[in-house]
């Protein structure tokens, strides 16, 4: 017997994920702990807001779903109808940081205050001239087969949206099975080319089962990456 689940976007989530390929104003992230990865420089984990030209903002974030023994997850996009733009770092004008909340010394007020440790913020070039006009999204869809000594198991997901800069260059949103929800964000492709290029050159330790996250999942999965592209 095979149990199996399927992860896939919803149809009006499909829609707005078809509306990233336009302009974009703004890419905005949520500041703090573990937002730039400390072994993948380009890695960033977060909430994130794409603020879109003409259209509402969509908040793009991880769908969480524990199965089959572990966790899995799937991409989530969601429309912002409001949100306080100062909370948030933005992309496209590094020097807008966002503000971290924190109990005062005597822990009875709450404050607010820039980020300030290493790691807590964005400090790379602009991504404007990158994802200012996005002409391409793709979603990025996982299929995983595998077994145990109670029967097979598979699932299919919509694991992240792969997005082609006005430059050419190769973007991802990916999701993650965190608790915080967070998604990832690879500001190129690198490592994660794997992933959306299925003749890239292998690279030690970054398989595509190994950038999914299943390098350590028990027993053995049979992983496959397929790429569909988004229209309105």
């Amino acid at each position: 017997m095979t149990s199996r689940l399927d992860l896939s976007l919803t149809e009006p989530e499909r829609r707005l994920a078809a509306r990233l390929a336009g302009r974009w104003n703004d890419l905005l992230y949520v500041p703090g702990p573990g937002f730039a990865s400390p072994l993948e420089p380009g890695l960033y984990a977060s909430s994130f807001i794409v603020v879109l030209e003409g259209e509402p903002a969509l908040r793009v974030s991880s769908l969480r779903v524990p199965a089959f023994g572990g966790d899995l997850c799937r991409i989530r996009l969601e429309p912002l109808a409001s949100y306080r733009l100062p909370n948030f770092g933005s992309f496209f004008e590094p020097e807008r940081r966002g503000v971290i909340y924190a109990m005062s010394g005597d822990r009875r007020t709450a404050a607010d205050y820039p980020p300030h440790q290493p790691g807590w913020s964005y400090d790379g070039p602009s991504l404007a001239d990158h994802l200012r006009a996005v002409p391409t999204v793709r979603v990025v869809r996982e299929r995983v087969a595998g077994g145990r000594d109670d029967g097979t198991f598979a699932w299919s997901a919509d694991r992240g949206i792969a997005l082609t800069g006005a430059d050419g260059q190769e973007s991802l949103f990916l999701a993650r099975p965190a608790e915080s929800e967070d998604a990832v964000l690879a500001v190129t492709a690198g490592l994660y080319r794997a992933l959306l290029d299925p003749s890239a050159p292998s690279v030690p330790g970054a398989s595509p089962a190994e950038l999914l996250g299943y390098g350590d999942w028990p027993g053995p999965l049979d992983v496959a990456v397929d790429l569909a592209p988004l229209t309105l």
